[in-house]
């Protein structure tokens, strides 16, 4: 079978009636992941017939809250359900123990679940996305590490999660498909970017509305790319 993604939720971070926020389903060589976990990613797996005890691990990119905001929910689905697997879940090191409190003041109990999770701190590709909330809040906040990531699966697939610059991307390629948002930076940065770059495919997804309200002139600097949509799925 062809390695798949499919795209649960594609919004921008702002609420929208017709995107869900930021998660994937990525099958690779047998693995299943799911990538992101912005809401309402639980209620889309379960209308799409994904077996809850199929996923092989869960990657967080960043802990903004479209981003993370539906893994409590996606938890508790999976102790509902009857999962019993393991479960690696690989996110921002400096996130890990936090969430674990919001779980517990969420009344989700790791104890309770019948699955073990596998808290990982993510290792991966750092992006400067959260440069700006860094500069501005870290002085009030210095527990927060403002940590932000994109990641690579071999050559066959880069995700970019949130990145501040599209010369975040650098280290990913070659790659035969780059997945890679769409709402931090002017869609013609990163058409210039990779003019040059050994990328195969591009889908791009968590496009902003303002690129959305002119979408054909975007899709003009983008011609060869799929411009995802919820429920969307690419073979490669």
């Amino acid at each position: 079978m062809s390695d798949s993604i499919t795209f649960l939720g594609t919004s921008d971070g702002l609420p929208s009636p017709d995107r869900h926020h930021a998660s994937l389903v990525l099958r690779l060589g047998g693995k299943t992941t799911l990538l992101d976990c912005g809401e309402p990613c639980s209620h889309t797996l379960k209308r799409l017939g994904v077996d809850f005890n199929s996923l092989d691990e869960i990657i967080v990119t960043h802990s903004h809250c479209d981003h993370i905001g539906g893994l409590p929910m996606l938890l508790q689905s999976l102790w509902l359900e009857q999962r019993t697997r393991p479960l690696p879940v690989y996110l921002p090191a400096g996130v890990i123990e936090p969430l674990r409190h919001w779980l517990r003041a969420c009344y989700l109990f790791e104890e309770q679940f019948g699955f073990e999770i596998q808290w990982q701190p993510l290792t991966a590709f750092p992006t400067t996305h959260l440069n700006h909330t860094h500069a501005e809040f870290a002085g009030k906040h210095p527990e927060v590490k403002f940590e932000a990531f994109s990641v690579r699966f071999g050559n066959r697939l880069g995700y970019s999660g949130d990145i501040g610059d599209p010369s975040d991307l650098a280290p990913l390629f070659p790659l035969d498909l780059l997945v890679c948002e769409l709402a931090h930076f002017h869609p013609q940065k990163l058409a210039d970017f990779l003019k040059d770059k050994p990328v195969k495919r591009l889908a791009l997804t968590h496009l902003s509305r303002q690129a959305r309200a002119r979408l054909p002139e975007v899709k003009a600097l983008f011609p060869n790319a799929t411009f995802v949509n919820d429920g969307d799925t690419i073979e490669f």
